[in-house]
């Protein structure tokens, strides 16, 4: 089978040849010993979603210029970034620092958010909004492009999910206590947006059926909101954003960190097809088995081989055959899964020693999955 045709069998719960499997190489990496083999192995036999081009949301939605400058600069150490997003409501700024000792230059941390006080908050809710724009010509390109080696995915605004990361996280959470009424008018009126912007590409040739990917929830569950919080904040306008996708024949894949286990069932019932990474204790709460079991025939499932354990001194290729055989025989059978880690990406790590270690437990679990991935 190709690997688009893999894909497709298992998230429509049927077995296919193989479990599919998602492996891709930090760009970091690159150069690094046994880099070159995850690069071909991602290029030519790994089961991968690719990101492709769709919708423009701006700015939460708005259309926004944006412009950055360094405002700092201490050479060797660190330099800091002004970030502006300009607005029809005025401009949104953040600082960020970026030090020089970064595997990844592109890193940075937070030293000001976008999104500071209620009043930035209630710029963003007072704005006026329309449906964004979807670049039909990019979307089809990017399909053709993947052709039959994997399954394009597309971005969809997540507003909640947005603010929060948008947002000081010591004020967003109580703004939704403190300041109910301007979050609700904020959570209806910016998804009735995303759900009429969805609906709007109903009609165009759309060279594939959209699958839309977010990575909020992880913002959205515990340690940081409770059940009660999100079935009031989040399951009845994600359900109506899933629906509007659902009804032109898409779907949405979640990204969710953490302690999604307890929330699985609440995931299926708002329309989410399929959530990764699984992360199992102690880094999340999911135990495979029991996800299989509750909403295993409902979402495709990925992930649950923690990679945040290949930095370890006392995890090498033994152990992640272990996870790896583990993971599918729960996970395989009838479907429904891809085997996948919780990290996603082939040599991570603060030093090139962890990023040379990372890769070559991704060659044992390349390995194992060989071993224990038929059907």
């Amino acid at each position: 089978m190709d690997s688009k045709s893999r894909m497709l069998k298992a998230w429509n719960f049927e077995e296919p040849d193989r479990v599919p499997i998602e492996v891709a190489l930090y760009f970091v990496a690159e150069g690094l010993p046994g880099a070159d083999e995850i690069k071909d192995f991602e290029e030519n036999e790994a089961d991968n979603f690719k990101g492709v081009d769709g919708f423009d949301w701006g700015f939460l939605g708005l259309d926004s210029d944006y412009t950055e400058e360094v405002i700092e600069d201490v050479p060797g150490e660190f330099k800091r970034m002004l970030r502006t997003q300009s607005t029809s409501v005025g401009d949104f700024t953040a600082i960020t620092k970026h030090n020089y000792d970064d595997v990844d230059k592109g890193d940075f941390h937070w030293d000001k958010r976008y999104i500071e006080t209620v009043d930035d908050f209630r710029r963003i809710v007072e704005a006026e909004r329309a449906v964004r724009p979807f670049d039909l010509e990019k979307y089809n390109q990017g399909c053709a492009e993947i052709g039959d080696r994997g399954l394009p995915i597309t971005g969809v605004l997540h507003p909640l999910g947005t603010l929060v990361r948008s947002s000081n996280m010591e004020e967003v959470y109580m703004w939704m206590l403190a300041e109910e009424e301007l979050t609700m008018k904020f959570l209806e009126q910016c998804n009735n947006q995303v759900a009429d912007s969805i609906l709007s590409i109903a009609d165009k040739p759309l060279a594939e059926a959209p699958i839309f990917g977010t990575g909020a929830l992880e913002m959205l569950t515990p340690p940081w909101m409770g059940k009660n919080q999100f079935d009031k904040f989040v399951f009845p306008f994600d359900k109506f954003v899933n629906d509007a996708i659902h009804k032109i024949g898409g779907r949405h894949r979640a990204h969710c960190h953490g302690n999604s286990g307890e929330f699985l069932e609440r995931f299926a019932d708002m329309g989410i097809d399929g959530v990764e990474p699984l992360e199992p204790p102690p880094y999340g709460d999911n135990i495979l088995a029991d996800a299989k079991k509750r909403v295993g025939d409902r979402m495709l499932l990925s992930g649950n081989v923690p990679s945040q354990t290949f930095h370890h001194a006392n995890v090498g290729p033994k152990e992640v055959r272990e996870y790896v055989r583990d993971a599918i025989k729960v996970g395989a059978p009838g479907g429904g899964f891809f085997l996948k880690t919780t990290g996603s990406l082939a040599g991570t790590g603060k030093t090139k020693e962890q990023a040379t270690k990372d890769i070559q437990c991704y060659l044992a679990f390349i390995e194992a999955w060989r071993e224990f991935g038929s059907y």
